[in-house]
């Protein structure tokens, strides 16, 4: 899989900027943005677990209520569908 991710001037400006403080990184510059990627989604998912072990069991039932609502829903939607198609 690629990811592509379009800069501006200053956002581009800043990217050199970093990779100069990797000089002597010892790998391509992919690897480089590989590793920053998913030390990102990992400090991304560490503060989601966080927030949701901060929620009180109450409000984790009222959210786990309102997914299973939306997967049933979606779920009578797709069953609608198949059955006009047929």
């Amino acid at each position: 899989m690629k990811i592509y991710i379009k800069l501006n001037k200053a956002e581009t400006e800043g990217w050199n900027n970093i990779k100069k403080g990797f000089e002597g990184f010892p790998g391509t510059q992919e690897e480089l943005v590989k590793m920053m990627f998913f030390r990102g989604v990992n400090a991304f998912m560490e503060d989601l677990k966080n927030q949701v072990d901060e929620l009180s069991e109450e409000e984790k039932e009222k959210i786990l209520k309102e997914v299973d609502a939306e997967k049933s829903s979606k779920v009578s939607e797709k069953e609608a569908t198949d059955e006009t198609d047929n």
